[in-house]
């Protein structure tokens, strides 16, 4: 049975995680289809890359609840705002097995790779031997994660980010663009590392790391 997807947001990586969908469907035969986007901005009621606009984003899950065939995928995240999003979407009240699971067929996950519910695997990814992944991760187009690496819930990695092997990182992190993050070392919940950033050393909690080697710029 042919999954239909309802996206919820309508921006930035919304879109982006539509179009892959799409080419998912029809470069690879993927049996999946977007129905469109749950969102609340009027400026886009028109519809979105050639989608339509279903409802709000709050409407979405009493609209579809109950056909079983379609998920749903939350896109509302904000690199400044990831505790509150994070908390929208558990506030839209939809069970954690209605969210899509999408890995975009050109990304590559080993056999030994252990993923949860809700996570977004994009183009040219690669998730390596024994890693361990837990709910609702973003992983943008050529993310690498190495081998024995255990990720959290709630992170968002940009695109061509570098993730070593053995690390444990927790939940909510942000990573910018072409991030590169050291063997074996440990970052802790809710950190924004900065574009370009080079992680080398143990990061606790709720900090903004930039540069190369990465360090604090504000807590």
């Amino acid at each position: 049975m042919k999954e239909k997807v309802v996206i919820i947001g309508g921006k930035g990586t919304a879109v982006v995680i539509a179009e892959q969908i799409y080419d998912a469907n029809i470069r690879f035969s993927m049996d999946i289809e977007v129905l469109g986007f749950a969102f609340d901005d009027p400026a886009f009621s028109a519809g979105i890359n050639g989608w339509p606009v279903l409802c709000g984003t709050h409407e979405a899950y009493d609209k579809y609840k109950d056909d079983k065939s379609v998920k749903f995928v939350y896109a509302l995240y904000r690199s400044d705002l990831l505790r509150e999003r994070i908390a929208l979407r558990d506030s839209l009240n939809i069970p954690i097995e209605r969210f899509l699971s999408f890995s975009h067929p050109s990304a590559y996950i080993a056999k030994s790779a252990r993923l949860g519910y809700g996570n977004i695997i994009l183009a040219n990814c690669a998730i390596n031997n024994n890693v361990v992944i837990g709910d609702f991760n973003t992983m943008n187009t050529n993310t690498l994660i190495g081998h024995d690496t255990i990720l959290g819930n709630n992170n968002f990695i940009a695109a061509h980010t570098c993730i070593g092997s053995g690390l444990k990182i927790g939940n909510g992190n942000f990573t910018g663009l072409n991030c590169s993050l050291k063997n074996l070392i440990h970052v802790g919940d809710y950190n924004l590392i900065g574009m370009a950033s080079n992680v080398i050393k143990d990061v606790k909690d709720g900090y903004v790391l930039v540069g190369n080697p990465a360090e604090p710029l504000i807590r």
